[in-house]
């Protein structure tokens, strides 16, 4: 990989202040969190992700994908990167492009759970599938997040002058346990996991820089964002577990998330070291502040909302097993 300069070393735009507020060029930890935090009421406020949820029973008739702003390529360079290691930097852009990657096996995954029990859910991230099992049209879910992997890949082309070689992440597939809708349950909870890990790692990358950089990556956030309202709100609609509950579930699988995506890294991602324990604990902190902010909505969620935007709970007409 190029070495780039220290962040100590380089040019911030002139601009003091950027989509995560004032931007210093050497922040301290604390301005660290207040730019997450600014992050967060900028794209994950309430009333955007009800409006993000409230959008998911049109996207069953009338599907549409979310407009991207446009990136300027040529604009992003490392003097973009504040407050940490530009090699770092590209190392955490270089890990999300390969967890991106297999978005068509995360679909189909999805698909091949949701398909039995929930046909208009399954048709949203997976599409439409022929007998045989090929794709007929490309859901939503999967044409917005196919978008991700290549939007990195220029990312750290453009950081490091280097073109990318990802290493695809693994994924499990399909594993039925006689009981549908348990396995739906399950399912579900790592469909959230995978969103709330994608929403935190990108606000600290958004926190870590400005300009163009920063614009870039708030494209493939704000998707993040969206699919995190949609899958919690119809897991609330569908199996109205209690907040901790959902989120006890929820941290279980983010743990397992980490092993799994830390044995398949090309790049190595890992945060803990000397030099790196305050980014680490920059980026739990913005771990828990979004599943805040989910607790905070998450009382908005009313079952008569629900009910509003989805029918009736398919608790009511089925049991999905223990979970």
């Amino acid at each position: 990989m190029t070495v780039l300069l220290h962040p100590r070393y380089a040019k911030v735009a002139a601009a003091t202040s950027d989509l995560a507020g004032y931007c210093p060029k050497n922040p301290s930890y604390l301005q660290i969190r207040a730019r997450v935090n600014r992050l967060i009421d900028r794209y994950l406020a309430i009333a955007i992700l009800s409006d993000r949820l409230s959008d998911l029973p049109s996207q069953f008739t009338t599907p549409h994908t979310r407009p991207w702003e446009p990136i300027n390529w040529k604009g992003i360079s490392p003097d973009q990167v504040i407050g940490v290691d530009p090699a770092l930097f590209a190392m955490i852009i270089a890990g999300a492009t390969e967890i991106e990657a297999p978005i068509r096996a995360y679909s189909q995954e999805s698909w091949d759970y949701l398909e039995a029990v929930h046909p208009q859910m399954a048709f949203f991230m997976g599409g439409e599938c022929d007998a045989q099992g090929s794709i007929k049209a490309m859901g939503v879910w999967e044409k917005e997040e196919r978008q991700h992997a290549p939007t990195f890949r220029k990312i750290y082309q453009q950081l490091t002058g280097e073109k990318l070689q990802p290493k695809p992440n693994s994924v499990t597939g399909y594993q039925p346990n006689g009981d549908p809708w348990n396995a739906v349950y399950h399912h579900t909870l790592s469909r959230i996991t995978t969103e709330w890990s994608a929403t935190a790692v990108y606000l600290w990358l958004m926190a870590h820089s400005t300009g163009d950089l920063q614009q870039a990556i708030a494209q493939p956030l704000q998707d993040e964002a969206n699919h995190l309202a949609k899958f919690w709100g119809f897991s609330r609609w569908a199996f109205a577990e209690p907040f901790f509950t959902q989120m006890r579930g929820s941290t279980h699988n983010l743990v397992d998330l980490l092993k799994h995506h830390q044995g398949e890294r090309t790049h190595s991602n890992d945060l803990i070291g000397t030099e790196q324990l305050n980014h680490a604990i920059e980026l739990t902190f913005t771990l828990m502040r979004v599943m805040v902010r989910l607790r905070a909505w998450n009382k908005e969620l009313s079952p008569s909302f629900l009910t509003h935007l989805f029918g009736t709970s398919p608790l009511s007409r089925c049991s999905r097993g223990a979970a």
